[in-house]
């Protein structure tokens, strides 16, 4: 499985290309230390802006990960860390903000909120998305692959549909 960012371009260019089966689309949040925005449940462009941020080590011209995508400057990241858990803890600890993917859990951990980025005078949503799919090789899957798809696309929907 992958994620892609729009335009969602194909995962490769050899022939013959590799089946692309989306699985579901999730909206990018911002998860921030429980006390810094106390009961809210949006955080706007604006307030993101200079803050400091935990991200995943980028490689060669990929993005950040962690980073809100598209923040004026250059971000200011104080942690880097490879893992989801590491990444909430250090939010938790208060020491920085990180994206997350909506539905990434149940509830957020304890200490930890996740918030909708909004703009504009009127809050309109600045919704980031994020396209799930699972890349396979272009034969006909056999039963145990059918069995392992239908598997990720019932998780993939589950996630989906969780509210935000």
């Amino acid at each position: 499985m992958i994620t892609s960012r729009p335009p969602h371009l194909p995962p490769d260019t050899e022939l013959p290309q590799l089946a692309v089966d989306h699985l579901t689309d999730v909206e990018l949040l911002v998860a921030a230390p429980a006390d810094r925005f106390a009961g809210r449940s949006t955080v706007t462009v604006d307030e993101l802006s200079g803050a400091a941020w935990i991200a995943s080590p980028a490689a060669g011209t990929e993005p950040l990960l962690g980073v809100w995508p598209g923040l004026p400057g250059r971000p200011r990241i104080v942690h880097r860390a490879r893992d989801w858990l590491t990444k909430l803890a250090l939010v938790a600890a208060g020491c920085g903000l990180t994206t997350v993917p909506a539905g990434l859990f149940s509830a957020p951990p304890d200490g930890v909120v996740c918030l909708r980025v909004v703009t504009g005078p009127h809050c309109r949503a600045a919704a980031e998305m994020r396209r799930v799919s699972l890349i396979r090789m272009p034969t006909a899957p056999t039963p145990a692959m059918s069995a392992v798809i239908e598997a990720l696309r019932d998780s993939a929907a589950a996630v989906g549909a969780l509210p935000r």
